[in-house]
């Protein structure tokens, strides 16, 4: 058997004052439902609303040949407010097999994609908003067979260290102070994804924090 699984949080490094909620300046929320395809016996469970916290536990589920789906693909909504130029960053933390056989961190295929403003989301004519690389693509659609049969990815978990950042730029949000209003802010979905094979047997866990905190100076 050959399982992974990631538990995803996040993080605001805000600059609000202890006790007043109103003077939040940064937040990080579940983006909508996360969803798995191609898993079996696999799962991945986390609130839809993107009011609540970001927690999700992720379950590839069976990634030996007993899999003969091609991908095992999770998708992952992240929400985003800010009334300050921000920056997000991800940080992992796990354990690596030993045996190069069994699954590694550069077998799981991490990348962003779909980022779009909600209703009320800040449209910004000045600085833009950056995507880091190699983070800006869908990893199912990015794969590639190595000349070792191993499949291969634009990026991946392998690309992520302390603290790497993904995402900055200008403010995000319309409103004064940060609430979680449902339709102020923006989204963007983060995507896992491997290619089931003949991996050596092992059982695998990460934990992914996904930290934002304010950013480079970036005008509105």
């Amino acid at each position: 058997m050959n399982t992974f699984r990631i538990i995803i949080f996040a993080a605001a490094l805000s600059l609000a004052c202890l006790g007043s909620i109103s003077a939040q300046v940064l937040d990080i929320s579940s983006g909508g439902p996360p969803t798995i395809t191609g898993s079996v016996g696999g799962s991945v469970t986390g609130s839809p609303d993107v009011q609540n916290d970001l927690v999700v536990t992720v379950n590839f589920g069976e990634l030996s040949a007993m899999n003969t789906n091609n991908i095992v693909k999770v998708t992952v909504p992240i929400a985003l407010r800010s009334r300050i130029p921000y920056q997000l960053t991800v940080t992992y933390a796990g354990s690596t097999n030993a045996n190069p056989q069994a699954i590694q961190k550069s077998d799981i295929g991490f990348g962003i994609n779909n980022w779009h403003a909600l209703p009320n989301g800040r449209i910004c004519n000045g600085s833009p908003h950056i995507i880091y690389a190699p983070f800006g693509n869908d990893p199912s659609t990015t794969r590639t067979i190595a000349a070792n049969g191993r499949a291969q990815y634009t990026s991946t978990l392998g690309n992520v260290t302390t603290a790497t950042t993904l995402v900055s730029g200008p403010r995000l949000s319309q409103n004064a102070s940060i609430n979680r209003q449902p339709n102020d802010g923006y989204v963007f979905d983060a995507i896992f994804v491997i290619t089931p094979q003949f991996f050596a047997a092992g059982t695998t866990s990460a934990t992914l924090t996904f930290t934002i905190s304010a950013g480079p100076a970036a005008p509105c």
